[in-house]
């Protein structure tokens, strides 16, 4: 089947699969999900995620009033009372993490975007919940966190992930659009997959492979 035949959603996980397997196997993911990082490895990561989910949720709220965001977005889709919950817990106060360049460059852009590049960014943000759950389960074992404490921001949506998840990739592909506006929701996911390796080549710069255990904080 072609990507002309395809829908919305299936069009985007074609198009985007070279780098979304490129920042899932990158050594930074794989060196936090083996705990060769201990707890601060993680909380660097999620406190960036966080700055990222913070500014596409205000982004999305601006942007409410368009119909395309209105029809996808619900208000399940805004959960950073979650990373700052995660990131309380490991002795991190959201309000001093600072953005390393790539999150910078990404809400810049986040922060300029258009409805259809916002809705392209979602669906890399809110696909990543799938794996999320599961790298939670690996998480608990190799942070030796059995009641799954500081990880609540990988598994936002809980039992209703695939419901919810389904629900938005089928509004997706009920959205009208030209073929400009199609590549521009295309080019915002590609584009926010790039952050993610782009943040994981930072952040093994900030974590070598015996770092001290110490958040990234103002």
């Amino acid at each position: 089947m072609t990507t002309a035949t395809l829908g919305l959603a299936d069009t985007l996980k074609s198009q985007t699969q070279n780098a979304h397997t490129a920042a899932e196997r990158h050594e930074f993911q794989g060196r936090v999900m083996r705990g060769m990082l201990g707890t601060a490895g993680y909380a660097a990561q999620m406190g960036q995620y966080y700055l990222a989910h913070k500014a596409l949720t205000d982004a999305l709220t601006k942007a409410s009033d368009d119909p395309r965001i209105a029809g996808l977005i619900r208000p399940y889709h805004a959960y950073p009372q979650l990373f700052e919950a995660d990131l309380r817990h490991f002795g991190v106060d959201p309000v001093s993490v600072r953005a390393l360049p790539a999150t910078q460059r990404i809400v810049a852009e986040i922060a300029a975007a258009d409805p259809l590049a916002l809705l392209g960014f979602t669906y890399v943000a809110e696909g990543s919940t799938n794996g999320g759950k599961y790298i939670g389960q690996a998480l608990r074992r190799a942070l030796n966190l059995p009641g799954g404490e500081g990880l609540s921001s990988l598994d936002p949506h809980g039992e209703a992930q695939r419901e919810r998840w389904h629900a938005f990739r089928g509004s997706l592909d009920q959205l009208a659009m030209d073929d400009a506006g199609r590549q521009r929701l295309i080019a915002a996911a590609d584009r926010y997959f790039a952050y993610v390796i782009e943040l994981f080549d930072e952040l093994s710069q900030a974590f070598p492979a015996n770092p001290a255990n110490l958040p990234l904080t103002r």
